[in-house]
């Protein structure tokens, strides 16, 4: 458990068992491992008479107080959060592949594919290399057997899975630190313009101007971010064609007779091999361009059934969305300062991108990048998942949908009703609440401890549940 989870207790405080009052509280948050602590009150009001009626209040829970889950999508920072994030992206790709949460079905027929876009070179680095399943040695042959600072060029290592010196580069003086540090602030525009350059391949492989491809073909997209060992960050996307109907709504249509996967792989590939990004000038140097990896995996994804399915695609994407930067070390779960760079227990090549991303960050010409605030993601300053407007549906709607379903179980009748005993009307009835921040995680050590052992239980309990439903 976080310390931070714990707050302070003074010498010579008794606190009595926790109630179960308490014990619904941590249920209903999901375990979580550092909830929020709120004091208010929810008050309705009747819209035709002007009566206002309170129909929750904090006073009545235990030290006065509201837990609420804190939400954060990082593993490291809270699991139970963590694996709803993970759960409600599975469900938001799956229902962009196969349908459902407000997605027609007849998307399964839509032309689709998985694919991996990944950085270029900065430098030699350590890497582990496989053959039918067997280790093979991360670097046996160079042209040069030393870099012009004399480190071997060479690494005759079997690297295991969790070598410590995989990503290492082979000679810290050789690898561009700056170079990877700036491609992952720039990493984002660089995916955005990928999206308008395919729209331009496949205008150009249609026979059509983009200006008419755009009224008739619709590129949706979802993806999730992920390090590699190197640091550099690459992104798993699952991009689609749609149809654009003529009144520009929101309905999700095939796309027009012609577009295959196949269509949208060739579209993607020459997309990615032509498109830039350019980095602030420094000084009177020409402007850094950044560019996609030579290393891009595209594979056609089919709803049900196929090489990848959309079951084996969502997993997937979800797998990343809980996990950033603390693989390189616990603390670099939030911003950093200066001080602090040289006292971190990271290795030797996080280290060195750290502190290219302070020195860099204090340039001006950097400015817009942010790179000091964004030093503890190694300079990524993108949203961790993300979706075009039209893929399938949000986070937050999910949030709801989950909500509102905890409520009926709660009543148990399966009716929401106001404060009068009538049906739930937003038309009749306005919510208003008042709530006020009091604090965060636990007041107590064995209440810590005790929401620790709750989640844990939870996380073996649905463990156990997935291996029953996949024997």
């Amino acid at each position: 458990m976080p310390a931070a989870a714990v707050a302070p207790v003074r010498a010579g405080t008794v606190r009595p068992a926790p109630s179960r009052r308490w014990l619904e509280q941590v249920l209903r948050t999901g375990c979580c491992a550092h909830p929020v602590r709120l004091q208010g009150r929810t008050h309705q009001v009747d819209l035709a008479t002007g009566e206002v009626r309170t129909v929750y209040s904090s006073i009545t829970e235990p030290a006065g107080t509201l837990l609420v889950a804190c939400g954060n999508r990082r593993a490291s920072r809270c699991p139970s959060c963590a694996a709803t994030y993970r759960a409600d992206t599975y469900q938001l790709i799956a229902a962009g592949l196969r349908g459902g949460k407000g997605v027609p079905a007849t998307v399964q027929a839509h032309p689709m594919v998985f694919a991996t876009f990944t950085a270029p070179s900065f430098g030699p680095v350590h890497t582990r290399r496989e053959r039918d399943g067997r280790p093979r040695p991360c670097r046996p042959r160079h042209t040069r057997r030393a870099c012009p600072h004399g480190r071997p060029l060479t690494c005759f290592t079997r690297h295991g899975p969790d070598d410590r010196q995989l990503g290492h580069a082979l000679c810290g003086g050789c690898f561009d630190y700056q170079g990877q540090v700036l491609w992952n602030a720039l990493a984002p525009e660089l995916w955005r313009r990928t999206i308008e350059y395919t729209y331009r391949e496949l205008a150009r492989l249609l026979g059509l101007r983009p200006a008419a491809l755009r009224c008739q073909l619709r590129i949706s997209y979802a993806k999730v971010a992920e390090y590699q060992a190197r640091g550099a960050v690459h992104y798993h996307a699952v991009i689609r064609l749609d149809g654009v109907r003529a009144d520009d709504s929101a309905a999700v249509v095939p796309p027009p007779a012609g577009c295959t996967a196949g269509l949208l792989e060739t579209a993607l590939r020459a997309a990615a091999a032509r498109v830039t990004a350019p980095c602030p000038k420094l000084g009177a140097r020409s402007p850094l361009l950044a560019r996609w990896g030579e290393q891009l995996d595209v594979r056609p994804v089919a709803a049900t059934s196929g090489a990848l399915t959309a079951e084996q695609v969502a997993g997937y994407v979800a797998k990343y969305a809980t996990k950033a930067t603390e693989v390189f070390g616990p603390a670099l779960d939030r911003p950093l300062k200066p001080e602090e760079i040289d006292e971190l227990a990271v290795s030797a090549h996080v280290r060195a991108l750290l502190r290219a991303c302070w020195r860099l960050g204090g340039h001006p010409d950097l400015a817009p990048l942010r790179l000091r605030r964004w030093a503890h993601m190694l300079g990524y300053r993108g949203h961790w998942s993300t979706k075009s407007r039209r893929y399938s549906t949000t986070l937050g709607r999910l949030r709801c949908a989950r909500t509102e379903f905890a409520e009926r179980v709660r009543r148990g009748d399966g009716v929401l009703l106001d404060a009068w005993g009538r049906e739930l009307d937003e038309a009749q009835v306005v919510v208003l609440k008042e709530w006020t921040y009091t604090g965060s995680g636990y007041r107590t050590v064995p209440e810590a401890l005790l929401a620790d052992q709750l989640a844990a239980q939870a996380r073996e309990y649905r463990h156990a549940r997935h291996l029953l439903a996949t024997a």
